[in-house]
């Protein structure tokens, strides 16, 4: 059954709010009394509290305890600026701290490490964020606009060349400039302009810091430009809508498999058409898509990927350096970026699990493999609230040292080079992760991840017999590896109560219609439980419970 396409309005009284009224909450140029304060904290508390014990629809890990760090939270940590640049002049910081947590993550996400103390054989740079995985990916998109576009590196290898005369060029970011070689831009006046290619499943917040950045997506640059190297519909997945194409015919995003992962033909087709052209590709592959928890496969995409890129002189480059006449630099002419906001801290031990037998291989193209085992890869993201659980929004950044674009300045305030988006960061949420990772051993964490398997069998389970009982077709589906399981939104009042998020979604039916259907998910994250699972599935079972989507 088609739905109509004129937006539902959900009732006001199914929008969450943590307080009923805001009238409760609200603040004059007065101070308030004690016993309006108490009111509003305690009514507050127990709103939360009453959501978070239902929670099922959004990646938000509840099961964690905080008593060592609770005496911290008294304290006003900043980390500001660069946790390997020494010591600020705060000495209210946790970069300490900091390093071991990043040393953590390196070694989990397998880039080269040595034990040293050397601060020069470390591999690695990176921060733990204030905000969440979003900070991570605007930082690895800044970078690689200013590495593809040849700014100085902080750390280049610099080579004696021979060197035309020079000229000026913008880098991407429009303001500031540096010289480049005349010659580079005469034979190939693509060479410094970076194209980014973004999913359909990607986040959503990725096209903002774009516009931020002022970087272009493939169909941005190409669409009434040239024929896009897709033809509708042979070289499109089966599941692809053409309502996803534009008026020249090219996809916004590049397209995915029915189970939300890129599509590989698709990507390397696209790449392909810009490479040849002389655009240096930066790829954003996802590790877990925001609704179907979808894992692409870096390595697959990558090794089809590289052949075509040292055939057309794009795998390394000489970039010439703007301080030397006569030296240059070789970097890779591409950047590919693991958007890990989930899988990059839950895939790690779900791979362990399958490694142990605790868990079945459910992969049909093998293990998604994203990390820094594979040599293409440049950096890294992920959130630290999702899947290992932090009561406020953080994430971690890595990429590799020797891709890192030289910081514009050396403010002594912050005690050195300042690469970090923020600046002031947040030092409260590298203690939450040194108190996790100092309590558990990665057997712990194969074990929540060999269980969370389990409990995605036991949900799918029991909506499928949900699904014979009621005679009602729930959609339901589950991506290879996913923590993710969709179906069929429920009633406005259930969906306010477990907190489910819904999606607007166009699928292929029998018949070779597209339905636009709207879907609800379950995440199961550490916190869920058989028992919420089983209440849950019992107000599925109360009259009217799938209202007909008409």
């Amino acid at each position: 059954m088609m739905l109509s396409k004129k937006a539902k309005v959900i009732p006001e009284r199914y929008h969450s709010h943590p307080l009923d009224r805001k009238e409760d909450a609200r603040l004059s140029e007065y101070s308030l009394t004690p016993e309006q304060r108490e009111s509003t904290w305690k009514q507050l508390h127990k709103n939360l509290l009453s959501h978070q014990n239902q929670l099922l629809g959004y990646q938000g890990n509840q099961n964690f305890t905080l008593e060592s760090v609770k005496p911290f939270f008294d304290i006003v940590i900043n980390n500001a600026g660069d946790p390997f640049s020494g010591q600020t002049q705060n000495a209210l910081n946790t970069k300490i701290i900091e390093c071991s947590v990043l040393d953590y993550f390196a070694k989990l996400w397998k880039i080269h490490q040595s034990d040293s103390p050397n601060e020069e054989e470390r591999t690695y740079w990176g921060y733990v964020a204030s905000m969440g995985c979003t900070e991570g990916n605007h930082l690895a998109l800044y970078n690689a606009r200013e590495y593809l576009a040849g700014m100085p590196l902080s750390n280049p290898i610099l080579y004696n060349t021979c060197r035309t005369p020079v000229n000026p060029t913008v880098s991407s970011n429009g303001e500031s400039k540096e010289e480049l070689s005349n010659s580079q831009l005469k034979d190939n006046p693509n060479a410094f302009t970076p194209v980014v290619f973004l999913s359909e499943e990607g986040f959503h917040g990725l096209e903002k810091t774009l516009r931020m950045l002022q970087m272009k997506t493939f169909s941005d640059i190409g669409s009434g430009y040239f024929p896009c190297p897709l033809r509708y519909p042979d070289d499109y997945p089966s599941s692809f809508c053409d309502e996803s194409l534009d008026e020249n015919g090219w996809p916004r995003a590049v397209p995915v498999e029915e189970d939300g992962s890129i599509s590989i033909p698709c990507l390397v087709k696209l790449v392909t058409a810009f490479v040849m052209r002389g655009y240096p590709p930066v790829v954003i592959f996802t590790s877990g898509t925001t609704f179907k928890g979808a894992y692409d496969n870096p390595r697959a995409a990558i090794n089809e990927l590289v052949p075509m890129l040292k055939q057309h002189n794009m795998y390394e480059r000489l970039v010439h350096c703007s301080e030397d006449l006569v030296k240059s630099d070789v970097r890779n002419g591409f950047w590919f970026h693991i958007d890990g906001a989930l899988g990059a801290t839950h895939l790690p031990f779900l791979e362990m699990a399958i490694n142990q037998d605790l868990v079945a291989n459910t992969f049909p193209n093998g293990f998604p493999a994203f990390d820094f085992r594979i040599p293409e890869v440049k950096s890294i993201a992920t959130s630290i609230h999702k899947w290992f659980g932090c009561p406020f929004p953080s994430a971690v950044f890595m990429m590799r040292k020797t891709d890192q674009v030289r910081p514009r300045d050396n403010p002594m305030y912050v005690g050195g080079h300042d690469s970090t988006l923020s600046s002031s960061r947040c030092g409260h949420g590298v203690l939450v992760l040194w108190d996790l990772f100092s309590k558990k051993s990665y057997q712990d964490f194969t074990a929540i991840a060999a269980r969370g398997d389990e409990m995605v069998v036991f949900l799918l389970s029991n909506l499928q017999e949900l699904e014979k009982e009621l005679c009602v077709d729930l959609w339901l589906s589950n991506s290879p590896g996913s923590l993710f399981v969709c179906f069929k939104q429920p009633r406005q009042d259930i969906v306010h109560r477990y907190s489910l998020a819904s999606h607007l979604l166009k699928i292929k039916s029998t018949g070779g219609i597209f339905e636009r259907r709207i879907c609800s998910h379950i995440c199961v994250m550490a916190h869920v439980t058989k028992k919420l699972i089983l209440r849950f599935i019992e107000e599925l079972r109360t009259p009217e419970a799938f209202p007909n989507q008409n």
